[in-house]
């Protein structure tokens, strides 16, 4: 495997720069079901956390760099903390700024790039929330481990037949519940799950 450090962020004042971003877009002290995105988004699509930490989540971004005229794009890890935990410990942050542009296989090679003292610190390994955005702040996406569900908001209603065709799925689709049960195992709470995120996630106009 192609070990690709290069493509992490060593810069403070990088880091810096792209966490003003973070910070303009997403409620990081907040989790799901609650609203994570501070960014007032039109529309939400919902997908697996796992599908989100591979090469597929490649395919929803290169569409949205084509809306959005981007020609990078940010994978940043918000829990571990990236200054207190990462880069404490290993000497850079574990975010990624990379092109639109890159492929498939350099993509989940970054993922599982890991510190060479620490092959349990990769981004595919140890990543409870993952936020991926970009410098138009048209989309951005969010992604919780431990609720093994990954969030798209998008500025543009016009924007999502292309991405449901994609595997995306709107708040009323029975996959959302599915998903629930499966992880909670307890009708009540996945009820309760169901009800914050209609009242957190129902796109305007729907």
């Amino acid at each position: 495997m192609k070990r690709l450090e290069h493509l992490f962020m060593h810069s403070e004042k990088e880091f810096r720069s792209y966490q003003s971003l973070v910070e303009n877009v997403f409620y990081q002290n907040e989790h799901l079901p609650q609203q994570v995105f501070q960014k007032n988004f039109d529309c939400f699509l919902f997908q697996e956390f796992d599908w989100a930490l591979s090469d597929e989540v490649l395919t929803t971004i290169k569409k949205l760099s084509v809306l959005t005229q981007d020609k990078d794009f940010l994978t940043a890890v918000l829990k571990p903390d990236p200054v207190e935990y990462y880069m404490k410990e290993f000497g850079y942050y574990n975010w990624l700024r990379t092109s639109v542009d890159i492929s498939g296989e350099d993509y989940v090679n970054a993922l599982w790039t890991s510190p060479e003292s620490s092959i349990a610190d990769a981004i595919i390994t140890n990543s409870n929330i993952v936020v991926w955005l970009s410098h138009s702040l048209e989309w951005a996406i969010w992604g919780d481990r431990e609720l093994e569900i990954c969030i798209l908001g998008l500025a543009s209603k016009k924007a999502p037949k292309t991405f449901l065709e994609e595997g995306w799925k709107p708040l009323d689709h029975p996959s959302l519940t599915d998903w629930l049960e499966l992880l909670l195992n307890d009708k009540k709470k996945v009820n309760d799950y169901v009800t914050q995120f209609a009242t957190h996630y129902s796109s305007k106009g729907a």
